[in-house]
């Protein structure tokens, strides 16, 4: 991946934004003063451009800074919609340092919003941390959740997803999964015998909660014949692979032939391509990786536990398809 300069980085994912969702009228990156860090509109006219992160501006100094120091105080993430003016506005955190602020035709829908300005927030947070390789692109994965129930919001109430993590000794299960639940990274590594279980409960809108309950399970042969019965009752699977590990991609199939052996219907499976960030050391290609992932009907994810790009997308994704099945 070509390291690009963090403002060139910052435009870069703005314009994959407009890109991907039809609608888009204008965006702007602030802190949490409501400073503007940056901001592109999509209006081909000068003045009409002006006018759309204008109106940002003045939203974001006259409104949601207070707004979100009442109704937030110092939670890192959120996300809010607000419609005024036949356009919607919408606000979203993923972290400590910034605010995603995006305006949009009313068209656009809720869920489409929440799915892909979460994610580009995410990658904003991680580039204004500091690291150095964060790609762009946009996930197909987001593409796919982005679409969920045809741009409806989950069905409403609370619910549990048993989610189970497969893959080779090594390849980051453990390393994801306190990523996700702890937004933590531990260098030191610690084989996981046997299963560990973790939980941790996602609100996917203001009346739709699942609550996650993570099994990871350990990868080594000598577990092989009492692996069956930590997949009793899983509602989704990650297969996780190592990126930078020769010929760690034809553990797929194997690993989807031990689910397919104890899981006796289908559920969602992802491929997560992980360990992403080691740029120097990774043998295993995003092109081969999807096309292992489309032979199989999975979707897939590139991620890093180690930054956290992309890790709470692919749970994400994990929760709306499980929802959306109940």
């Amino acid at each position: 991946m070509e390291r690009l300069p963090k403002t060139e980085l910052l435009k870069e994912i703005l314009r994959n934004y407009f890109n991907e969702v039809e609608g888009i009228l204008g965006v702007a990156i602030c802190d949490r003063d409501g400073l503007i860090i940056a901001s592109q509109s999509k209006q081909e006219n000068e003045d009409e451009s002006d006018a759309i992160i204008g109106a940002l501006s003045a939203t974001l100094d006259q409104a949601i800074i207070d707004r979100i120091r009442a109704e937030f105080g110092k939670t890192d993430s959120f996300f809010n919609i607000t419609e005024t003016g036949g356009k919607k506005f919408i606000f979203s955190s993923m972290g400590p340092n910034s605010i995603l602020a995006t305006v949009a035709d009313q068209s656009t829908s809720d869920i489409e919003l929440k799915v892909y300005s979460e994610h580009i927030a995410s990658k904003i947070e991680l580039i204004l941390f500091g690291n150095q390789f964060v790609s762009p692109k946009i996930p197909e994965i987001i593409k796919a959740l982005s679409k969920t129930r045809a741009g409806q919001l989950p069905k409403e109430g609370e619910y549990s997803n048993k989610l189970i993590l497969c893959g080779d000794f090594q390849v980051g299960k453990t390393s994801l999964i306190r990523r996700f639940v702890e937004n933590k990274f531990e260098k030191d590594y610690i084989s996981t015998i046997g299963v560990q279980i973790s939980k941790k409960t996602v609100l996917l809108s203001e009346k739709t909660k699942l609550n996650f309950i993570i099994w990871d399970v350990g990868g080594q042969e000598k577990f092989d014949l009492n692996r069956a019965r930590f997949y009793n009752g899983a509602n989704a699977a990650f297969i996780v692979i190592d990126r930078t590990r020769i010929n760690n991609l034809d553990s797929i199939e194997k690993w989807n032939n031990d689910i397919k052996k104890a899981v006796h219907r289908n559920i969602p499976i992802v491929v997560v391509g992980n360990k992403s960030d080691l740029i120097d050391e990774i043998v295993i290609s995003e092109d081969e990786i999807k096309k292992v992932a489309k032979d199989l009907d999975f979707h897939y994810i590139l991620t890093s536990a180690l930054t956290g790009e992309n890790v709470n997308d692919a749970f994400l994704y994990i929760a709306y398809r499980v929802v959306e099945t109940l």
